[in-house]
């Protein structure tokens, strides 16, 4: 007969069977979850209060990591992840940023760029690469990425493979459009076609919020790929013929604001641009935002190897006109793109800050003419816009304009010419210059000097106006004329009057 257990005895027995129990519990709930599994916060929110039957138990985590033989991978997991809130988050490396940009690579067929990961909420992935002291080329390279030299970065902070696709997205952008880079094709396609790989150029979300496939088409007429890429278009197309949300653009209509209008209207309707990042945004096609980026340090460079330090005119880089003599050789090539992405030589210069400075090839015939087209349009002559109260009251294009003008009169020396043999500043009111102001400013406005003095008249007519009716009423007033000056014209000082 077996002798009873003694109380001592069964306490023991029940404690180990309660370790045993906690113990092949904790090895469960690493199968199913991971190392993470038995980590301290993930223990706590446990039922059965089973963190504090492992206190009870002896098995404070140190000890409970032995006894499953975890502790260096325990290590490993907690020198990866940090604890923010209580919920375990990676703790970025070198090694982990490599990882994470193979996927990407993967995935969007590029590394995208740092902007790019910076919206996406990959910052903790940016940061672990610059603080293991490396480039974000450096992690290009590691994962087989293409140099970034390579690629054409539109606003929205991706890179494209070609300068086209980067134009269509900034078009897109600007427009407010949703758009992404294009994944690869379906391992269908390759079968069919017994191609290695192919890839979408873009895809962009439609007013019907369906999204459509983008290739933009390369020129057929390549003969340097050896009829490939006609061979390739061909396949494509022959692939998407009954998918009713694909786009084939010709490349060269990727390079006019005009051309994408028309090709994406059915699709997004027709919108005004209305993102604009940079000042100069708004003077350059938004298909040719990427190309002004690039094309806009050359001319900054250009302009400050010039004597003067102003970009030159058209006529100069190509050469013509009074500059075909100039040494040195034409800058045709420059001239064409400033004209296709920039818009002209003077948006140039105004995107340098050198607005000011004329592009136009004056003569004395067009400085005189300009000189009585300003006057007609506002009103007041170059020289008159340059005072100081003036330049107050223009806005900064007509003041730079009247400028251009002014300066092309007077290298010219035609001045009082524009001035109709007189000077704007200085009038000599003798008796008959005094009537014959009066009557002119009589038959301008349809009426009198006089007229113009009271205080709701300088209320309601343009200083200008009132500024010359008052140096005429001054003037006839200090010849004792302003009596006979009114017998002149009773029509007008009794009230009727034209305007």
């Amino acid at each position: 007969m077996l002798e009873s257990i003694s109380e001592p005895s069964q306490n023991l027995l029940q404690g180990a069977s309660e370790r045993q129990i906690l113990l092949d519990t904790a090895r469960e709930l690493y199968r199913a979850h991971g190392i993470q599994g038995i980590s301290t916060p993930f223990l706590e929110k446990q039922r059965g209060r089973l963190y504090h039957r492992l206190l009870a138990a002896g098995l404070y985590q140190p000890a409970l990591l032995r006894e499953l033989g975890l502790s260096e991978e325990y290590a490993a997991w907690k020198a990866s992840f940090r604890t923010y809130r209580g919920v375990a988050k990676p703790r970025w490396s070198w090694e982990t940023a490599v990882t994470k940009a193979k996927e990407l690579l993967e995935t969007h067929g590029d590394l995208p760029t740092v902007e790019w990961c910076r919206k996406n909420g990959l910052t903790p992935m940016v940061n672990a690469v610059f603080k293991a002291g490396k480039t974000w080329d450096d992690l290009r390279r590691e994962v087989g990425a293409r140099p970034a030299s390579t690629f054409h970065e539109s606003r929205n902070g991706v890179r494209w493979r070609s300068r086209p696709e980067a134009s269509l997205s900034n078009f897109l952008y600007a427009r407010g459009i949703e758009h992404q880079r294009g994944e690869r094709y379906p391992e269908s396609y390759c079968k069919q076609f017994g191609r290695q790989w192919g890839q979408f150029d873009l895809h962009f979300r439609a007013a019907t919020g369906e999204y459509i496939d983008v290739e933009v088409w390369g020129d057929e007429l390549n003969n340097l790929a050896g009829g490939r890429y006609k061979r390739t278009r061909a396949d494509k197309e022959k692939w998407h013929e009954n998918n009713p949300n694909f786009l084939g653009i010709p490349y060269k209509d990727c390079l006019s604001d005009a051309k994408l209008t028309e090709i994406l209207g059915p699709y997004i309707g027709v919108i005004e641009p209305f993102k604009f990042d940079q000042p100069r945004d708004r003077i350059v096609e938004t298909s040719h935002w990427s190309d002004a980026d690039d094309l806009l340090k050359t001319c900054r460079e250009f302009a400050a190897d010039m004597p003067d330090g102003i970009f030159p005119s058209e006529s100069w880089l190509r050469k013509r006109g009074k500059h075909k003599n100039r040494p040195g050789e034409p800058y045709n090539t420059l001239a064409v793109r400033v004209n296709q992405w920039l818009g002209g030589t003077r948006n140039v210069r105004k995107l340098l800050g050198q607005g000011e400075a004329s592009t136009t090839e004056w003569s004395e015939e067009k400085a005189l003419k300009a000189w009585q087209d300003f006057e007609q349009k506002h009103g007041l002559t170059p020289s008159q816009c340059k005072g100081k109260n003036r330049r107050t009251e223009l806005s900064p294009e007509i003041y730079a304009e009247a400028s251009r003008i002014y300066r092309a009169v007077v290298d010219y020396g035609v001045l009082d010419t524009a001035r109709c043999g007189k000077s704007a500043r200085k009038t000599t009111w003798t008796r008959e210059a005094t009537i014959m102001a009066y009557h002119e400013f009589t038959e301008r406005h349809g009426r009198t000097p006089s007229q113009c003095m009271s205080k709701m008249r300088r209320a309601t007519l343009p200083k200008d106006v009132t500024d010359e009716a008052t140096r005429i009423y001054n003037a006839a007033q200090r010849l004792n004329l302003l009596r006979e000056l009114r017998d002149l014209a009773p029509h007008i000082e009794n009230g009727d009057e034209r305007l």
